[in-house]
């Protein structure tokens, strides 16, 4: 571990600053980030500007260990900056880039017309997933309601994986269903259709693996076993007749 080594304070920025928005919740969001290469780093300020603000109050300072925050109580329809500044005991790192960022605004009726299709939902993040798919396109991910983070690897905008996980960092799971083959995953990517999946194979035809499951819309997904050996089928790709990440 070469935390203890350090002879410096980091000479390099955090980089890749991200923001992922949570879906129905304006005050808050997540913010991931890389750290940088080949540098002590101990520890992270996560600042958050508010563009506007009053001087002196407009300013807030998280501070962590991991590569991720989120930052909460932002007031909705407000513009933002993020930066992240890594730190060791001998000092503190430059400042990663700024990262903008507008909150929605709190009135459903203003964002509603808005948010159908905006691209700041899908937020492009690489993420580890426990692969069963056709497709190796893009990389998108959106934190939702009921606290999963929900990610799709485009084969194109139309035709997608769609996994579930924990955690950002984390690995992203097949969703098994125990009645049909996935029709209703549409949920999670805001389609009220019945989606198109394929390949449409038995559980008992398909590996085992972890995953997240469950029977029909609207209920909540279990962790477990899903494949062979359970009442769980998984699919390569589901088509939902929503674009991601947004409208063309």
């Amino acid at each position: 571990d070469n935390r203890d080594m350090a002879t410096s304070a980091p000479q390099k920025p955090p980089t890749n600053l991200t923001v992922v928005t949570v879906e129905g919740c304006p005050s808050f969001v997540v913010l991931d980030w890389k750290p940088p290469e080949n540098e002590s780093v101990t520890e992270y300020k996560v600042v958050s500007t508010e563009n506007g603000g009053t001087a002196g109050k407009d300013k807030s300072i998280i501070t962590t260990n991991q590569t991720h925050s989120t930052v909460e109580n932002l007031k909705p329809n407000t513009s933002y900056e993020f930066v992240v500044i890594a730190s060791n005991p001998l000092g503190e790192g430059p400042s990663s880039e700024s990262k903008p960022f507008r909150t929605e605004s709190a009135d459903p009726r203003i964002t509603e017309s808005i948010s159908m299709g905006k691209d700041a939902i899908w937020t492009e993040v690489r993420f580890n997933s426990d692969d069963y798919s056709e497709c190796k396109g893009k990389q998108y991910v959106k934190r939702t309601w009921y606290k999963k983070f929900v990610g799709v690897q485009l084969c194109n905008s139309l035709r997608y994986k769609i996994y579930l996980s924990d955690s950002l960092k984390g690995t992203f799971y097949n969703i098994g269903d125990q009645r049909g083959h996935g029709e209703d995953h549409c949920q999670f990517v805001d389609s009220y259709l019945d989606g198109k999946t394929g390949q449409m194979l038995p559980s008992d035809q398909l590996p085992s693996k972890d995953g997240y499951f469950r029977a029909v819309r609207q209920e909540p997904v279990h962790f477990g076993k899903i494949g062979v050996g359970t009442h769980s089928t998984y699919v390569h790709w589901y088509e939902c007749g929503t674009t991601i990440p947004g409208k063309w």
